[in-house]
């Protein structure tokens, strides 16, 4: 009766808890959209990074607009669209077939993509055999945990460089971050989890069919997410060969027929596409010092670390999976690739499950059964509310960036929003259009259309873009007025989308912008916004 009773309880517990992830995951976004000022129109992004869910956003715009194929819609570099992103072409159909605001679609694909990752986790710790304590408190870890950040930030040693703590600014090193941020992010967890899963009962218990499984996995997520192609073929190769020795080649070629076919379009596209090639030189992400990472897993590893001192052969020989899975991701991370950092996505999953099982080794040390009761529950009720002090200092300190309208990211006034509703009934998806870097951010995301910079790594001549842009209203330069006209329009640009900022900029060189302008034609305007249409751009 009690194994019963355990198991409806962890049930229970299961199910109550992706509930409550879920909303802890959701709630953030609605609390946004109660602070937002008056007539704004709530952009249905949190911080940080605001450029990034603006370019899913766009991608999601290109294919409610029917693009099956995406491009880089933050360059006016002239090119086929070349990406195939299944994840938010799905969103963007969604988004046209109940004529829905796309980031509400990416908050409710969002919601169903936690529940998805919790589901495989929970299956997962099933399979490794984690009782019910182990399995809840692992959840618990790895559901809302952060590491010492919050903790470093409250006590005023955040700017110090031997204290600057990775929870704070690496979304891909927390998995409730992750789940909180952008769509994707869920999805891919999920898939890595699922292909990780299938490798280490396939290896563990011989069966070669799961290596097919775990090969599709990664090729779905090396699809919609391809960084942590490193870290998947390390592991399956490792671990392959750890276990099954002489039999290892017969599993690992399952595994690779699988995945080619999802490896091979997905690397030729980055490294052969002139665009992505660019991308991948101006997007370097580098890893932060390891202390950074160490203090930024906290709980979880400090617990980890105790739980291999107490019971090293529960945690590694018995489940080699899930250490060298956190080991692995780890020590990739700081591999000289372009998206190093991006390694380190995933790793607080592992890590959780070893600490998650740490409780009990440590408490098996203990002689009496009396105090390992007492020192179970004692524990609980100090160590469960410290790992809530990161996420809560994350969630206060983004509602704040938030409110404040950062960069003008999460709020749009509805002048502006007027401007870019204009846009996307009355230009061609293809219209590049010349605004403020700031607003360009918005306009591929809300319009559809192409602009000529906006984006960290999407826009690969931003550099360029940015002499172009000095060199045509350089004070005292020999260029007659018609010439410069002839530069600015010739950079295919459609539309100038005059925002206060761009009207200021119009104001202080108005002899230079008074030609530029004579070659188009106003054709929007309201209080804060003005819209000019180039005279030989096509018609719509």
């Amino acid at each position: 009766m009690s194994v019963a009773v355990g198991r409806t309880g962890l049930r229970v517990f299961r199910a109550g808890w992706t509930v409550f992830v879920v909303l802890a995951t959701t709630v953030p976004y609605g609390l946004n959209l109660l602070s937002a000022p008056g007539g704004s129109h709530y952009t249905w992004i949190v911080p940080p990074y605001p450029q990034d869910s603006l370019a899913y956003r766009a991608w999601s715009q290109q294919a409610a607009h029917g693009s099956l194929l995406f491009q880089l819609k933050y360059t006016a570099l002239p090119h086929a669209a070349f990406l195939f992103q299944p994840m938010f072409l799905v969103c963007g159909w969604i988004s046209a077939l109940f004529d829905c605001d796309i980031g509400i679609v990416h908050l409710v694909v969002k919601a169903v993509g936690v529940v998805l990752f919790l589901a495989v986790f929970y299956c997962y710790t099933d399979f490794l055999q984690l009782s019910g304590f182990q399995s809840m408190i692992a959840s618990v870890l790895v559901g809302v945990s952060s590491g010492l950040g919050g903790l470093v930030a409250l006590l005023g040693l955040a700017d110090r460089p031997w204290t600057i703590s990775a929870d704070l600014w690496v979304v891909d090193s927390n998995t409730y971050w992750s789940l909180l941020w952008n769509p994707l992010f869920p999805y891919s967890l999920a898939l890595m989890l699922l292909a990780i899963h299938w490798l280490d009962r396939g290896t563990r218990d011989g069966r070669r069919s799961d290596l097919w499984r775990s090969g599709l996995a990664t090729g779905l997520q090396v699809l919609i997410h391809p960084y942590s192609q490193p870290l998947l073929f390390t592991l399956t190769l490792v671990l392959t060969v750890l276990r099954r020795r002489a039999e290892a080649a017969g599993y690992l070629w399952r595994y690779a027929l699988a995945v080619l076919p999802f490896v091979l379009y997905v690397d030729s596209v980055a490294i052969l596409h002139p665009l992505l090639s660019r991308h991948s030189s101006s997007g370097a992400m580098v890893s932060p010092a390891l202390t950074a990472y160490l203090l930024g897993f906290g709980l979880p590893l400090l617990l980890s670390v105790a739980g291999l001192v107490a019971g090293w052969r529960r945690l590694v020989v018995d489940r080699p999976a899930v250490p060298l899975w956190f080991v692995l991701s780890l020590a990739l991370s700081y591999v000289p690739f372009w998206f190093q950092r991006k390694l380190i996505f995933g790793a607080h999953v592992p890590l959780c499950i070893m600490a998650g099982m740490a409780p009990d080794l440590i408490l098996a040390r203990l002689p009496r059964v009396e105090t390992r009761r007492w020192i179970r529950g004692a524990a609980l009720a100090i160590l469960l509310p410290s790992i809530a002090v990161t996420p809560v200092y994350l969630l206060v300190s983004e509602f704040r960036e938030a409110r404040a309208n950062e960069n003008g990211a999460y709020f749009i006034s509805e002048e502006l929003m007027g401007g870019l509703r204009f846009l996307k009934e009355k230009s061609e998806p293809s219209s590049v259009v010349f605004a403020t870097p700031s607003t360009s951010r918005l306009i591929p995301a809300f319009s559809g259309n192409t602009v000529v910079w906006g984006h960290w790594a999407m826009s690969v001549d931003r550099k360029e873009r940015d002499a172009w842009f000095e060199e045509l209203f350089k004070q005292g330069s020999d260029w007659n007025d018609e010439k410069r006209a002839r530069e600015f329009w010739g950079a295919r640009i459609d539309y100038i989308f005059a925002d206060p900022r761009l009207k200021g900029w119009i104001e202080q060189n108005p002899s230079a912008w008074r030609v530029i302008l004579a070659h188009a034609d106003r054709v929007f305007a309201n209080p804060s916004v003005v819209i000019y249409r180039h005279r030989d751009s096509p018609p719509v």
